[in-house]
């Protein structure tokens, strides 16, 4: 019994062990943990943290507000908003990032290109809609989490520049919004294809002008086409003065300057005036043919001479260029400063189109320099009043941002050009920016001045008719002579 029970105490003794081993194991486990997950923390940090002097006041993001962002723009998927059932549809190809991390601006102005709203997710965009039709065009499948560069307070975290460079030597990042190529953002990212041209434009106030001068009555039809016209006149009153020459009518009798005068008032006169007397029936096929000519010609010359006087067009007040308008942000007001010599009492920031309306109207600037996306963007909505004019300077285009050599960007760049040369392209200006088909600024097009073409088959007509009449005519002079017989007159005296 005592061997039993020593027995009973050693097993106790080992269970015992064995249990104090496996709380050991559990408990370093946890401390394992909980060091990997620090280590993440930080390699995450320091992986999407602000690099560079400028953005040391990023740093005091902790990792932990940084990975809850990421957790709630990964909660809402734009890009299956804006594409519809078929995105994320599985691909084959193997893609060199399953999960693109996606910086995007937040603007307090033109959100039509992206928009990002006061709880600071990301809700849509030209931009972001192109891009997100971009990737469903990749071989491969690349599930976006878009992250709106803002700060502990929900304001953008700071301008374009630094925006692109905050994706600088990382692999699976980029930005997408609206942004412009220039070489000093091509030191740290590369650059896809353009999907829209970033003409630098001048936009002014405009008045309406009515384009009556006093030569407008001639302007419906070229100085060819009037002296064709005064052509054909003279042919036709030639013509019906061999016509009526051949039937030894007296109108046309008498000295050579009463001719020339008979061959131009003659066909108007024996129409309208019923003055003197048409002996000759082809004359009268060629005076009808000609008034019908003369009532086509002036319905015509009617029609747009109507369109002339009723031309509405814009033009440009005569700018000053004393206090000049820019985008608030972009990287105009250097720009404008060099080339206009202004200061920046001279420069003003704008930040929507709203600002732009407000600025133009009270004369708090003249003129507003801008890229052209923003200024048709204006003038859809507000081009009745004011035009835009230009270019005066050529950007490269507005893009997306890679990081530099990124395994994406050549696929993401082909892309992009089957989204800007499908039908895609027209139809997401439509919804994000209004653009239609038809041009945005608020102008009629001068008509166009006929020319002698627009009456070549008429002229030929009138011709040919005028060739057959004489033809004819003459045919008919030669018959009626041969059934005249000659008269022998005999006389006989006797003697």
């Amino acid at each position: 019994m005592h061997n039993m029970g020593h027995k009973n105490c050693s097993v106790s003794m080992v269970l015992l062990a064995a249990m104090l081993c496996v709380y050991c194991r559990i408990d370093l486990a946890k401390a394992s943990i909980v060091t990997t997950e620090k280590r993440f923390t930080q390699e995450a940090y320091s992986k999407h943290g602000f690099r560079k002097g400028m953005m040391s006041g990023a740093i005091q993001d902790t990792s932990s507000r940084w990975r809850r962002s990421i957790q709630e723009q990964g909660d809402s998927d734009v890009c299956a908003d804006i594409i519809g059932p078929e995105w994320n549809m599985s691909k084959k190809k193997k893609s060199p990032c399953p999960t693109l991390v996606v910086w995007v601006p937040k603007k307090d102005g033109f959100t039509e290109f992206v928009k990002v709203n006061e709880k600071s997710k990301l809700e849509g965009g030209f931009s972001i809609a192109i891009f997100c039709h971009a990737l469903h065009l990749l071989p491969y499948s690349v599930q976006p989490i878009f992250i709106p560069f803002v700060d502990d307070h929900g304001k953008s975290n700071g301008d374009y520049d630094q925006l692109v460079m905050h994706i600088e030597n990382q692999t699976c990042e980029a930005v997408a919004g609206d942004i412009t190529i220039r070489v000093n953002r091509a030191q740290y990212v590369d650059f896809t294809t353009p999907y829209l041209n970033s003409e630098v434009y001048v936009l002014a106030p405009a008045a309406h002008q009515w384009n009556q001068t006093l030569w407008t009555f001639f302007r419906p039809f070229t100085w060819r086409l009037w002296i064709t016209i005064v052509a054909v006149c003279l042919l036709t009153g030639v013509a019906l003065a061999i016509l009526e020459c051949r039937e030894k009518n007296l109108s046309f009798s008498g000295p050579i300057y009463t001719q020339l005068i008979m061959v131009i008032w003659f066909p108007i006169s024996a129409f309208f005036f019923h003055e003197g007397k048409i002996q000759n029936k082809c004359s009268k096929v060629v005076l009808v043919i000609w008034l019908s000519m003369i009532f086509i010609v002036i319905q015509i010359f009617t029609a747009t001479l109507s369109s002339w006087l009723t031309l509405d067009q814009l033009r440009p007040l005569p700018p000053t260029f004393d206090n000049i308008g820019y985008q608030a942000g972009s990287f105009f007001k250097e720009h404008i400063a060099q080339k206009f010599n202004r200061s920046d009492k001279q420069l003003f920031p704008l930040k929507s189109i709203e600002e732009y309306k407000s600025a133009l109207t009270n004369n708090r600037v003249s003129v507003i320099i801008d890229e052209l996306p923003y200024i048709e963007l204006f003038l859809a909505k507000y081009g009745s009043r004011y035009m835009k004019y230009g270019p005066i300077n050529q950007e490269s285009g507005i893009a997306f941002a890679f990081p530099l050599q990124s395994l994406l960007l050549r696929e993401f760049s082909k892309a992009v050009i089957k989204v800007t040369e499908s039908q895609i392209m027209m139809e997401t200006k439509t919804k994000y920016l209004g653009f239609s088909n038809d041009t945005s600024q608020s102008n009629q097009t001068p008509p166009q001045s006929l020319d002698v073409q627009s009456f070549i088959g008429l002229f030929i007509l009138m011709g040919t008719v005028i060739i057959a009449a004489i033809i004819t005519s003459e045919i008919s002079i030669m018959r009626r002579n041969k059934k005249v017989l000659p008269v022998t007159i005999t006389s006989s005296t006797d003697f």
